[in-house]
């Protein structure tokens, strides 16, 4: 039988409105038969009988993007830390192009931009999430130290929901007074008053068992917010924030010396507007916090879905190259989607 009778097969059968196995019995072969020739075809783009290893095309699908996924890698080094499979595999579906996070991986690894590791242990903490935005904020202190200045405080105040930061105060002091000027703007910015306010227990927000109110502790009791307190040197329960602030001190702190407050600030300034509005997070399926503070990560993510299963089903039945499935996405509606970026001017003072 010619490559083309065979060719030919596989069209109608994959085009049959009947059950794909009564199509297979109805041209007198058996389905093994019929995968095989399949599996060449798609694997090996030949029609041959011949058993045995099929191997793949010269060009693998990893191969079309490795240059692409080592220029990003490279672009997102941060002094000491550099951007992961993850991030990468987000920066591509920007485009559409969805490959899995093992492949990126495998690829940093035989491009020599990582190394492997071993894996930490997990811990199965109580895990904890508001149903929706402003019903519970986080907020908590982050010290960074300025040459010829000294320490300055940076108080941030984060949505449970969203992971949003719904603002941030630096100041050369840690006390209630801050706290309580840094939830009363937030409010005030946001037009919103939360329903619960999540902190540990340092002096600035708890004034400790059997004593009066503090400050602070007075102006949540007057503005109707619950007060909810983490549990003694147990820094899992805000969580969220603390690792907020980790990849702040990655990617803007620990990046360079700062010799004046105000330079400190811009630099948080810029951070935050990308945190908020531009850098994608995993924990919320991997859309911006403003995109779920706002409702929109639900189609977002829905769309994403939509067209990865597109180009999967167009990979494993399309005749045509990934070349061409690509300029094809391009025009998709969903990658326009998908591209469209909040955008403002961040004001440098």
């Amino acid at each position: 039988m010619s490559k083309e009778d065979k060719l030919d097969i596989l069209s109608i059968i994959e085009a049959s409105p009947i059950k794909k196995q009564q199509a297979i019995t109805l041209f007198g072969m058996s389905p093994v038969r019929y995968y095989r020739w399949q599996l060449k075809y798609y694997l090996d783009n030949c029609l041959d009988d011949r058993r045995g290893r099929y191997e793949r095309k010269e060009t693998r699908l990893a191969d079309l993007y490795r240059k692409q996924i080592r220029a990003i890698r490279q672009q997102g080094v941060f002094g000491k830390y550099a951007i992961g499979p993850e991030t990468i595999m987000g920066k591509l579906e920007d485009e559409g192009i969805f490959l899995s996070h093992e492949t990126i991986r495998q690829i940093l690894h035989q491009e020599g931009l990582i190394e492997p590791r071993a894996k930490a242990p997990r811990h199965e903490y109580k895990r904890f999430e508001a149903p929706e935005p402003n019903v519970l904020w986080q907020m908590d202190i982050l010290h960074a130290f300025v040459l010829g200045f000294g320490y300055v405080y940076v108080f941030s105040v984060l949505d449970d929901h969203s992971r949003k930061i719904m603002h941030w105060r630096a100041s050369p002091l840690a006390t209630g007074k801050e706290a309580v000027e840094t939830l009363k703007e937030a409010m005030e910015l946001n037009h919103v008053t939360p329903e619960k306010l999540l902190t540990d227990r340092g002096t600035q927000f708890y004034s400790g068992t059997g004593k009066r109110y503090g400050q602070f502790e007075k102006y949540l009791e007057a503005s109707g917010i619950k007060h909810i307190l983490a549990r003694v040197k147990h820094p899992q329960t805000l969580g969220k924030i603390e690792r907020y602030h980790r990849t702040m001190r990655q990617l803007c702190l620990n990046l360079k010396v700062f010799s004046d407050p105000i330079e400190l600030r811009r630099a948080i300034r810029v951070f935050v507007d990308e945190y908020n509005y531009r850098r994608k997070h995993k924990a919320i399926g991997r859309v911006t916090p403003h995109q779920r503070y706002t409702g929109q990560a639900k189609e977002i993510i829905e769309q994403r879905d939509k067209l990865r299963q597109q180009i999967i089903q167009l990979r494993r039945t399309s005749y045509i190259s990934e070349e061409q499935i690509q300029k094809e996405i391009a025009t998709s509606e969903i990658v326009s989607l998908l591209k469209k970026a909040y955008t403002r001017e961040v004001v440098l003072v």
